[in-house]
């Protein structure tokens, strides 16, 4: 029994599975640590073990996940799962807490398939009970089969779309689908169109939905803008204006979406070297072509890069397999560009349909940085734009000087909520460029952990090849 991996691999979406897939077919010693009960990730959570009587209903999307998870579950590398990383130290020491106890272990090699986050959505009531993204709906639909009946949905983008056709699929009531897309986002997304093209099957899918949810007799208004949820201690419906006129719709459910960013918190508290994307609106790891970080064994794929969609995902999962692979002396380096040449083929294909998509739905600056001074920005500490606004003034200038005074991004999210949003405000504030600005400083535990969990403490024993469940 050695005492350290070859690979690590955080994360069992669609790029952690293809990564562990690949590496351990090559004779690595992988392992794979993810949160969930079951490997899929977000796309396709559950899929093996629906609590839906038909998963169909769901579409291809998901359904084709089915044959990853399984390739993935016959793999020769080891799975802990309900694995909550708190520590991937610059040694290979991965740190983890697992049924209320913590253990360790080592790798030469890791990668950080963590996914992504739906982007903050911060207007006035977004912090009331009866508020929660569309893609925290989605996790209700998939992983116990809960619904909520006359829910208005609104921002933009293929996911929000996705999950409404899903509901109407399974004969929920939607009671509004509220589109904030601004009409000069498709305008400005037309010049990009003929690099979309070669994926023209994605094209024709998202009409598909917004047709369904149309021939459904969902309502849908366009262009909507100045969104507040209503209410005081709990939501009561969305108020808005499409095309010049105001609305109010009552609601007890409010679903938020404006996109997905990468889930940076990890690489962050790594010390990877981060850079703000200008077209994606987020921060995302500075990576060479096969994934590889500033900080020498750490390696990111999927979506944690950069968004780049689930079919992409798992290429880039592979990409940085063959790579590691080679470093580890395990593979020529020939043979990983072999290997390396088509997946970087595939991958810059996607990159026409990545920046139309991008610029399509790009989210308005009023949806990214709120402009009432009572909207809530950091919704754990309770600090409103206003009361950040006057900490700015008081002579906080980075996120980690507006911490300082405030505490936005101390509380149990770690700055996972509200960290793009401070780093938007500040650069508007000061008239400056967001890279000027920066984010927070992050240092382990990158999850909360309790004083049991740290006592309760062991070396991990590896089982190579067996699962290993809470």
């Amino acid at each position: 029994m050695t005492d350290s991996y070859d690979i690590a691999v955080i994360g069992a979406g669609p790029a952690g599975m293809s990564a562990a897939i690949t590496a351990s077919a090559a004779g690595a010693r992988v392992v794979v640590l993810d949160d969930k009960p079951r490997a899929g990730g977000q796309i396709y959570r559950n899929v093996t073990c629906s609590p839906l009587s038909n998963t169909d209903l769901l579409g291809p999307d998901y359904t084709q996940g089915a044959e990853l998870v399984a390739q993935f579950e016959a793999c020769r590398a080891e799975k802990i799962s309900a694995a909550n990383v708190w520590h991937v130290g610059d040694n290979g020491e991965i740190l983890f807490s697992q049924a209320g106890a913590s253990a360790s272990l080592t790798a030469r090699e890791v990668v950080v398939s963590v996914g992504a986050m739906e982007r903050p959505f911060p207007i006035p009531g977004w912090h009331l009970p009866g508020v929660m993204t569309a893609g925290g709906a989605q996790v209700m639909l998939k992983s116990d089969g809960l619904v909520q009946d006359d829910a208005v949905f609104a921002g933009s983008g293929p996911l929000l779309y996705l999950i409404v056709a899903q509901y109407l699929r399974l004969g929920v009531k939607v009671k509004a689908l509220v589109d904030t897309t601004p009409k000069q986002n498709y305008l400005a997304a037309a010049s990009l169109l003929p690099g979309a093209l070669s994926h023209i099957d994605v094209l024709t899918k998202g009409i598909g939905l917004l047709n369904e949810i149309r021939r459904a007799g969902v309502p849908v208004y366009k262009y909507a803008e100045d969104l507040n949820v209503l209410g005081e201690q709990q939501a009561e419906g969305l108020r808005f204006t499409s095309k010049g006129v105001v609305h109010s719709l009552e609601a007890e459910h409010v679903f938020l979406h404006q996109g997905v960013i990468p889930n940076l918190n990890m690489t962050r508290a790594i010390g990877a070297e981060h850079a703000w994307n200008r077209d994606q609106l987020s921060w995302q790891p500075v990576i060479n072509d096969w994934g590889q970080t500033s900080v020498a064994h750490i390696a990111v794929a999927g979506d944690g890069r950069g968004i780049i969609g689930a079919d992409a995902a798992a290429l880039s999962g592979q990409l940085v397999a063959w790579q590691q692979l080679a470093r580890l002396g395990l593979i020529s380096l020939s043979d990983a560009a072999n290997h390396s040449q088509p997946l970087l083929q595939q991958l810059q294909r996607y990159q026409g349909l990545r920046r139309f998509i991008d610029r399509l739905y790009q989210p308005v600056d009023a949806l990214r940085r709120p402009e009432s001074a009572e909207t809530m920005v950091c919704r754990c500490e309770e600090q409103t734009r206003g009361q950040l606004k006057a900490a700015f003034d008081q002579g906080a200038r980075l996120p980690d000087e507006l911490k300082g005074l405030t505490r936005c991004g101390m509380g149990p999210c770690q700055g996972r909520q509200c960290g793009h949003t401070v780093s938007e405000l500040l650069a508007q504030w000061q008239g400056t460029e967001v890279e000027d600005v920066g984010y927070y400083r992050l240092r382990s535990p990158m999850r909360l952990i309790n004083l049991t969990e740290l006592a309760r403490f062991q070396p991990h024993q590896q089982t190579h090849g067996v699962e290993v469940k809470s």
